[in-house]
């Protein structure tokens, strides 16, 4: 399963926010600290508000917060929303969508696998966890 540049940088941006709290941050500051394109990060910045993982306050000492707490925006909860698909073979998530071997198909147990064991890790780990190190 490759990781897009796009969930990358939603986790770095989570991070910095999570990281600078109580102080809001701002997209330009997140793009300068970790040397991403301010225009995809505001970019990235704009979905995970609209996905309720930020909110953004407008104004003097306006900029990013998180909606929730740190600890309890999991990996899992991101990847699912930058990703598409997330797993790493959509029948796993949508048999409908399968090909025309899904009735007998011999990876689905495989696919089935990598999911859970991605899964395991992924929502283990939460935002909190990352700025831990």
């Amino acid at each position: 399963m490759k990781i897009s540049t796009n969930t990358r940088y939603a986790l770095r941006f989570l991070a910095q926010v999570a990281q600078s709290a109580p102080q809001r941050v701002t997209t330009a500051a997140v793009a300068q600290a970790e040397g991403i394109s301010e225009k995809m990060l505001e970019r990235i910045a704009a979905k995970l508000a609209r996905e309720g993982f930020v909110r953004s306050v407008k104004g003097m000492g306006g900029g990013f917060e998180l909606a929730r707490p740190a600890a309890e925006i999991r990996v899992t909860d991101v990847l699912t929303v930058m990703e598409t698909p997330y797993l790493p073979h959509h029948c796993v998530e949508d048999p409908q969508h399968c090909c025309k071997m899904a009735e007998h198909c011999q990876l689905i147990c495989l696919w089935t696998q990598i999911d859970q064991a991605v899964r395991a890790v992924t929502d283990a780990v939460t935002v909190q966890d990352l700025i831990r190190g």
